[in-house]
C-alpha cells in the first residue's frame, strides 16, 4: 500500500486521486473482463460500478494486492486496489452477499441482484493520509 501511496500521481492523470477517473477505470476493467453491461452510479458521496458479470471471480485478490491485468498490456493492474489505498471506505458485493473491505458500516448496501454479478462501491472521500 505504501508504493500507491508514495506514487499517486502515477495513476492517475491529473496526479492525485480522481473518484470519477477511478470508476471509468473499474468500468473497463468489467467490460475488458466479459461484462456486456455496465452501469457507474452515483450516490451522493459513494460511487458503484456494477456489471452483469463477475468481472473479478478469478481475482479476489485485486482488493488487497496489486494484480496483473495483461488484457489491457504489460504494466496494467487493476484498479480496484486503487480504492483501498486512496478512498475513504470501500465494498464489493456479488450474489453471494456484501463484502466491506475498508471503512465504516455507514457504506451502501451494493446488492448484486440476479442481473447484476458484482458491485463495486467507494468513497469519493479520500482516506485522510498520515505524515510521518
Amino acid at each position: 500500500m505504501d508504493y500507491l501511496l508514495e506514487n499517486e500521481s502515477r495513476f492517475f492523470r491529473r496526479g492525485t486521486y480522481d473518484p470519477v477517473e477511478l470508476a471509468g477505470m473499474i468500468a473497463t476493467e468489467a467490460l475488458t473482463l466479459g461484462s456486456a453491461r455496465v452501469l457507474i452510479q452515483s450516490d451522493g458521496e459513494w460511487l458503484t460500478v456494477a456489471a452483469d458479470q463477475d468481472w473479478l471471480r478469478n481475482h479476489e485478490q485485486a482488493f488487497s494486492a496489486i494484480t496483473p491485468f495483461p488484457q489491457e498490456g504489460a504494466n496494467s493492474m487493476l484498479a480496484e486496489i486503487l480504492a483501498v489505498a486512496f478512498s475513504a471506505g470501500v465494498a464489493t458485493a456479488t450474489r453471494e452477499g456484501v463484502e466491506l473491505i475498508k471503512g465504516d458500516d455507514a457504506v451502501p448496501t451494493p446488492v448484486a441482484d440476479r442481473n447484476t454479478g458484482r458491485t463495486v462501491s467507494f468513497m469519493r472521500r479520500r482516506e485522510p493520509r498520515i505524515v510521518q
